[in-house]
């Protein structure tokens, strides 16, 4: 009973200082809010870059130039550092990596960047600049993309270096922008001429079926599949777009791919920026990545270049993501303890203020268990509705970002809410103890005569 009691005189406590309980757990409410945002953050961003990266299969292996180090158990380890120096990789490194048995399928990779035009049949010449890559047929099944029209070019076209080129959704949308506004135009000429129009020839031709467009106004363009645009000088003729991908990390949205070979010409290049190579089968990883990096080394007398696999990436990754949601965790910590101490400093002007009230309680009988319990209650109360309300906006927030943010989502699983109400729940606990003891140990004589 005496809970009860203690608890009914805890809300009338609270409810009887509105706007002091608005002020005080307005801390809370913020640093509940960060834990919320901060924690869906991290896993989000963790979440979706384990997936792009894991989605290129555990038994890929990556040759890259320069040196990463190796840790105690002989594991790459990208935290230690890598070492920096230009690329020494060639096609002809692909090329040696594709004649072993355990290997599945080699992707090539030359990324720079580059400017791609187009004149459109308006006459107007538009120009954008791009991620120029070179490649082969089998990077849709390494960077698991797909195409939206067309399609990709072929291994023969690769090697009698034709000049196709495949476009992702970015680099396609902002060519044909141009086609957009000059429908925007036809709109508008159509609209001023249908308004200079006489009621009756709008009439006849509605009956009739004439129209501006249907014979005057030239027909928009819609794709550029089948179309030449220039790139670094050369006539490349598009075969195809990419569907387009809001991802976190890679993207083909901004890409210009074409064969390697194509590109090593048009670049004046002799080097790759990477080789994707896919195992066989993943139980002779291991094995398989000793005879790429010994296909590799045929060409390089010095080891200028790494070997890593897929899995090795992903730990990487997994330990960035770790010390960052270490980090969130202790500013959402910080965030909470200054809130609490807000509140406890709140609490002690609350019984300082009501030291009045308490000294009748007390003469009227009430315990100083009850007085303890009352303002240990309002504390942890006062926490709780904040904890709630932080909560409630957190959710909206992840909500809304979902909803309107395509780049990646946020994750909120239910232990970052039972971790946000209970720790505003342990900070009314710790908080609310000093003035609940204080106002407790208030004698009702000394109690009565405060002013």
């Amino acid at each position: 009973m005496k809970l009860v009691k203690a608890f009914k005189m805890a809300l009338l406590g609270i409810w009887g200082n509105k706007f002091r309980v608005i002020l005080s757990i307005f801390g809370v409410i913020i640093g509940v809010f960060a834990v919320i945002v901060l924690s869906a953050i991290a896993l989000g961003v963790k979440d979706t870059v384990m997936k792009q990266m894991g989605s290129l299969g555990a038994e890929q292996i990556m040759v890259m130039p320069g040196r990463v180090l190796k840790d105690d158990g002989g594991a790459h380890n990208f935290l230690s550092g890598v070492s920096s120096s230009p690329s020494t990789l060639t096609n002809t490194d692909a090329e040696e990596i594709g004649k072993l048995k355990s290997v599945e399928s080699v992707t090539p990779l030359l990324e720079t960047v580059g400017r791609i035009q187009y004149e459109s049949q308006f006459g107007e010449a538009r120009t954008v600049e791009g991620m120029l890559v070179g490649t082969s047929d089998s990077y849709q099944e390494v960077i698991h993309t797909s195409l939206e029209e067309g399609r990709f070019f072929t291994n023969d076209e690769g090697a009698n270096k034709d000049r196709v080129v495949v476009l992702g959704s970015g680099i396609h949308a902002s060519l044909m922008n141009q086609n957009q506004n000059q429908d925007l135009m036809d709109d508008e000429t159509e609209t001023n001429v249908e308004a200079e129009k006489k009621w009756w020839q709008k009439l006849l031709d509605k009956f009739t079926g004439n129209t501006v467009n249907a014979e005057e106004a030239p027909t928009a363009e819609e794709s550029l599949v089948g179309k030449e645009v220039i790139i670094q000088g050369d006539t490349f003729t598009v075969v195809g777009v990419l569907e387009s991908v809001a991802t976190l990390g890679m993207t083909s949205n901004s890409s210009i791919l074409m064969p390697v070979q194509t590109a090593l010409d048009v670049t004046s290049t002799e080097n790759l920026t990477n080789i994707y190579v896919k195992a066989d089968s993943i139980e002779n990883l291991d094995q398989v990545e000793k005879e790429v990096h010994g296909a590799v080394g045929l060409n390089h007398p010095e080891t200028d270049f790494s070997t890593v696999k897929q899995t090795e990436m992903l730990g990487a990754i997994e330990t960035v993501t770790k010390i960052l949601q270490v980090m969130l965790i202790g500013i959402t910590a910080t965030a909470l303890v200054i809130s609490g101490a807000g509140i406890m400093n709140v609490m002690v002007m609350s019984v300082r203020e009501r030291t009045r009230e308490i000294g009748i309680r007390k003469a009227l009988g009430a315990s100083t268990l009850e007085i303890l319990l009352q303002f240990l209650f309002e504390t942890i109360l006062l926490c709780l509705a904040g904890g709630i309300i932080g909560l409630l906006l957190g959710y909206g927030f992840v909500q809304w970002w979902n909803g309107a943010i395509t780049i990646f989502p946020l994750v909120l699983p239910i232990w970052v809410i039972q971790l946000a109400l209970g720790s505003s729940i342990l900070i009314g606990c710790i908080c609310g103890i000093y003035p609940a003891i204080k106002a407790a140990r208030l004698q009702p004589s000394r109690a009565l005569r405060f002013e």
